[in-house]
């Protein structure tokens, strides 16, 4: 099905494929870019929701009067989030227990909160799983490391400024040291993840790590002022120092918050630059493949219909003459120069051929003339030949009367008997002479009925004499009822005169049995007349028996094959046929089938 379809259809389809193609590759690629565009938005939407939580615990841990404040903050970054961060019902828990007028008891489970809320954010905003190293350990820092500080650092707090009596058993001293280790092993752990944060990044190393460094010295020395108070918790060295330990982390919080997202603005502008650029080379390949794939059907498709169109007017038109103008170096311009030496070679052919045609029509045309007349030459011989034989007659006759009349007395009767033979033998020369006539007078080319018994026996009588000296009897069997046909008299006497004689040389090596000429007529289907000639030859070889009719073929040494083809022209031109068949028990028989005076030709 394919192979069938025109070559413009195939170019269409294979471009169309190829764009297909490139289309398909284009949108796998962007789709992928725009996933990365999408994780990276994602994790801009959970780090700017940071910076509100860290004003929440600033609020918590330091001044209440803000609260409010606070609040419109998260609920503004809840709807910047529109739900993506599935984090809505832990912000309003959050909310829920600002609002409330909270002690020192209930800050712990406040600052629970908010580390629930900063776990949600970095998990659904995709921060958790950011696959940069640098993003990756600073959103580590903002969203686990730094609100797991800053609640040891209040619930510790909150244990030193409660009364020993309201503590429980020894919690009171064992709870604080427990803290106190937990906070030193988050600062190292900061410490570590802030070191490996920049990797080698400069912008890092200044920002980030320096505010880490402050915020590790400020909660160290708040360590050391709590365990030297020993109990007494009213010291204002204690207070300043734990307010110094929350600003640094505080600072480290927005410093870490404004880092990631500067990282992640210039990843997401990276990407977006990329997907530009890589939208833009694109663009400009699909453009280059369609003006190539048009550029490609012009040059192909063009001048295969030139070729089309015009092979269909050299096969319309028989001109070979035509060329066609293409005048091009690839395979379509080799094909068309191939094309018109092709026409050079057929136009060569054909004027060969032409040539051949017309010395061909000369040449049979001179054959058939010669043929012609060596029938009459042959006709000639048999008529001298057979009035040759009335008037030796007619001599010796004429000597005996002389004799009887000499005798004495002279012997009338036989005299008498003698000038009746003259009488006869001069009217069959008479007859033969009338014959001649008849064949050689200017109105015998025009037919006239012919009664074909009367016609056999005339061109038997013709060659009688000339088959007797070569030993050939010839026998008729002509019916009575042979209808009669519309002829040409002199070409029909020519048919069966060719026929009788190459009847009787075709006998001339026989020795072993009679040479006897057969020629038989009878109706035929009705409304016909056949003639049958046959011999007692050697008959004709089956391998040449569908050439016998052919011009120029003879199995004679002599002669030169005209004979039996221009019989059949003869034939044909009054509507009949000459067939050829072997004879029983030997030799050849030849038919020749005429229609009757006022019917078709035989069917």
């Amino acid at each position: 099905m394919f192979g069938n379809l025109r070559t413009s259809t195939k170019l269409l389809l294979l471009s169309g494929m190829f764009i297909l193609s490139l289309l398909v590759a284009a949108y796998g690629w962007l789709a992928e870019k725009q996933i990365a565009i999408d994780f990276a938005r994602k994790e801009l939407i959970g780090t700017r929701y940071l910076g509100p939580l860290g004003k929440v615990y600033a609020s918590v841990l330091t001044d209440d009067a803000k609260a409010a404040e606070v609040l419109r903050m998260l609920a503004a970054a809840e709807v910047d989030a529109a739900g993506s961060l599935n984090s809505a019902e832990l912000e309003r828990d959050l909310a829920a227990a600002i609002r409330q007028h909270f002690d020192q008891s209930r800050l712990v489970d406040t600052l629970s909160k908010a580390r629930d809320l900063a776990a949600r954010i970095g998990d659904n905003s995709g921060l958790a799983l950011d696959p940069e190293l640098d993003s990756y350990y600073v959103q580590k820092i903002l969203v686990k490391e730094l609100p797991s500080l800053l609640l040891q650092l209040g619930e510790l707090q909150t244990l030193l400024n409660t009364k020993p009596e309201s503590a429980a058993g020894g919690d009171s001293r064992v709870r604080p040291l427990l803290l106190a280790g937990m906070i030193r092993s988050t600062l190292e752990e900061i410490e570590r993840d802030s070191a490996a944060a920049y990797g080698g990044t400069a912008r890092i190393t200044q920002s980030l790590t320096g505010s880490t460094r402050s915020m590790i010295a400020a909660v160290d020395s708040y360590l050391q002022a709590a365990s030297a108070t020993d109990g007494d918790t009213s010291s204002g060295a204690l207070t300043n120092s734990y307010r110094t330990a929350l600003d640094s982390v505080l600072g480290s919080w927005t410093a870490g918050q404004a880092e990631l997202k500067h990282l992640l603005e210039m990843r997401l502008s990276d990407l977006l630059s990329k997907l530009r650029s890589s939208l833009t080379l694109i663009a400009l390949v699909a453009c280059l493949s369609l003006v190539l794939a048009v550029l490609t059907y012009r040059q192909i498709v063009g001048p295969l219909r030139q070729l089309e169109e015009f092979a269909g007017r050299v096969r319309e038109t028989k001109d070979y003459s035509l060329r066609i103008n293409i005048d091009r170096k690839d395979e379509i311009g080799q094909l068309a120069l191939a094309f018109n030496t092709m026409l050079e070679d057929l136009a060569a052919a054909r004027e060969r051929e032409a040539s051949e045609h017309v010395r061909t029509v000369t040449m049979q045309a001179e054959l058939e003339r010669a043929a012609r007349f060596t029938a009459m030459g042959e006709l000639a011989a048999s008529i001298a030949h057979e009035i040759n034989q009335p008037l030796a007659a007619i001599v010796n006759n004429a000597s005996a009367g002389l004799r009887w009349i000499n005798n004495r007395p002279p012997n009338l009767d036989e005299v008498r008997l003698v000038l009746g033979h003259l009488v006869n033998d001069g009217g069959r020369c008479s007859e033969i002479i009338a014959g001649i006539r008849a064949m050689l007078k200017k109105g015998s080319q025009s037919r006239a009925e012919i009664d074909l018994n009367e016609l056999i026996c005339g061109v038997k009588n013709l060659v009688q004499s000339q088959l007797e000296t070569r030993g050939v009897l010839i026998q008729t069997q002509l019916a009575d009822d042979l209808p009669r046909v519309m002829a040409d008299r002199v070409q029909l006497q020519q048919v069966f005169l060719n026929l009788f004689v190459n009847a009787a040389e075709a006998m001339a090596c026989i020795s072993d049995r009679e040479r006897v000429v057969n020629v038989r007529s009878e109706r035929y289907e009705g409304e016909g007349a056949l003639i049958a000639v046959q011999d007692s030859g050697i008959g004709i070889d089956t391998a040449h028996a569908g050439r016998i009719f052919d011009a120029f073929f003879t199995t004679k040494s002599e002669g030169m094959g005209m004979g039996l083809s221009i019989c059949q022209s003869i034939v044909q031109s009054h509507g009949g046929r000459m067939m050829v068949s072997p004879g029983n028990p030997h030799g050849s028989v030849f038919c020749v089938i005429l229609p009757a005076h006022g019917t078709g030709g035989p069917q």
